[in-house]
């Protein structure tokens, strides 16, 4: 069972999942626009390129940049190391089969939460780094996740009704104008 809301900002409702937790580990954080709304007391920024960690966004000595193949996390951390794992616009970067493993690695590495963001379905995306630093390989989309299937996982989602849109440069390459907008899925689990 999932929900269905609209809204057009879905950090207050991470945010929210992520209240008391003390150590997030962000993984595929790209430049880490996102990384100091958190308010856990440390945050690992985690990304496999490397001009995004350099050129990254955030400047709080509490956010620690990790330079890693996501795949990698369960040989770079111990079970149970942080509060929090999240993966915000990552987990469609993967192939179904990596992105389950990685999730399993992300609840093996988590002692409270498990936090997704990602498009709902197949949102194709490939030749583009919004960042403008040389991250197309990285940022083409690999896979597309249905409220569904992450139910099944022992996820609680919300679907954001039509979060992404024409506004958005990625959708109207990968769409066009005239698309109706597509969901996006926040999916929260406790370990």
């Amino acid at each position: 069972m999932y929900r269905e809301i609209a809204v057009n900002d879905f950090m207050p409702l991470l945010l929210k999942h992520l209240k008391f937790c003390a150590s997030i580990l962000d993984v595929g954080c790209g430049t880490g626009t996102l990384l100091e709304q958190y308010e856990a007391d440390v945050v690992l920024g985690l990304d496999v390129h490397r001009p995004y960690l350099l050129q990254r966004k955030y400047t709080a000595p509490h956010i620690i940049p990790v330079h890693a193949n996501a795949m990698h996390i369960d040989r770079l951390f111990l079970p149970k190391t942080f509060s929090a794992v999240t993966l915000i616009d990552s987990l469609e970067h993967f192939s179904k089969p990596e992105g389950l493993d990685l999730l399993q690695k992300a609840e093996m590495l988590s002692n409270n939460r498990v936090a997704v963001f990602t498009p709902r379905g197949f949102f194709p995306q490939e030749g583009t780094d919004h960042f403008g630093l040389n991250g197309e390989y990285y940022q083409k989309h690999n896979s597309g996740w249905e409220p569904e299937e992450l139910v099944a996982l022992g996820y609680e989602v919300t679907v954001l009704k039509g979060y992404h849109h024409a506004e958005n440069p990625a959708f109207r390459k990968a769409f066009g104008e005239e698309h109706e907008p597509v969901d996006a899925l926040l999916a929260c689990k406790t370990v």
